[in-house]
């Protein structure tokens, strides 16, 4: 299967996106810099212009960097031209009905994910791909409602999208060779950097990671350092850009707790991803991290 039709036509294949929050409209965004078609499906008209603006904004500010001295008319131009590429739906059979892969990006819901999927599958190509962004799920508690498992894979990115330059190509025992060799050519082609993984919990990154980030919570709990030292401990010890309790609240304190949950029913019996009191408190108060402007720290 080649994604990219004959190098004589320029036009790109349709990518469809479910979700327009902040990962499914930052992985529009690569998509549409890099000429590919987008079709980004969102529950409301008014979530998906909010989407678009935000991507507006993005856009100009890139362009900017690179166009330094052009007056904002110019810049809102390039913007435009690549936010042709961008068709925003209401509905996922008009959303995907043209696609050649459909990447789905929406909370870590596992009954959320099977229904688009279910959905998805009654009008998409017999031939599109079907791709999920899940960070934590297995691809195995998926595959049982995908009609052609050869087809279907994962693609995690990282958040914000634009800027981290990692993916993990997560791969079922029944996903073909074929559709792994493709996704690895559209993540090259959308500047980034692929990497292979198998379909355990966490895959590469966030197995390692967030036992690393618990650890540095428990460390807090017992009372061994200040938040504060523990972090400039690790960006200076080890050259981190940003110090674990900083990384969870970045990442959002009730996104880090649903996903111990997750790993927890997933590796049963592994204390690293036991719950932590003093987390499961301020995500109680609402002290969800920067979103909130109050986590660990307060911003």
């Amino acid at each position: 299967m080649v994604l990219c039709e004959d190098p004589a036509t320029p036009k790109k294949p349709v990518i469809s996106i479910l979700g327009a929050g902040m990962m499914g409209a930052g992985i529009a965004q690569v998509c549409i810099q890099n000429g590919y078609p987008v079709h980004l499906y969102g529950r409301s008209e008014a979530k998906l212009l909010e989407a678009k603006e935000k991507l507006k904004k993005n856009l100009i500010r890139i362009a900017g960097k690179k166009n330094s001295g052009m007056e904002p008319e110019g810049l809102a131009q390039i913007a435009d031209v690549q936010l042709a590429n961008l068709h925003i739906f209401t509905e996922i059979s008009s959303a995907v009905e043209e696609s050649s892969m459909v990447i789905e990006a929406v909370a870590e819901n596992l009954d959320l994910k099977l229904e688009l999927f279910e959905t998805v599958q009654k009008t998409c190509p017999k031939n599109c791909l079907l791709i999920t962004n899940t960070s934590s799920l297995k691809l195995a508690q998926m595959t049982p409602v995908i009609q052609d498992p050869s087809l279907f894979a994962g693609l995690h990115f990282f958040n914000p999208v634009p800027v981290m330059k990692l993916v993990e190509v997560v791969s079922t025992d029944e996903t073909s060779d074929e559709t792994k060799t493709t996704l690895f050519e559209f993540c090259k082609e959308i500047g980034k950097l692929p990497v292979a993984a198998k379909d355990t919990a966490g895959f590469i990154v966030n197995r390692l990671l967030i036992p690393y980030l618990m650890d540095s919570i428990r460390m807090l709990e017992r009372g061994d350092a200040t938040k504060e030292d523990i972090d400039t401990a690790m960006r200076f010890g080890t050259s981190y850009p940003m110090g674990p309790i900083e990384l969870c609240d970045y990442v959002g304190l009730d996104i880090l707790q649903s996903t111990l949950k997750i790993f927890r029913e997933s590796v049963p019996g592994d204390n690293r991803f036991a719950p932590s009191e003093l987390m499961d408190k301020l995500v109680a108060e609402g002290k969800l991290g920067r979103k909130t402007k109050q986590g660990f720290y307060t911003y």
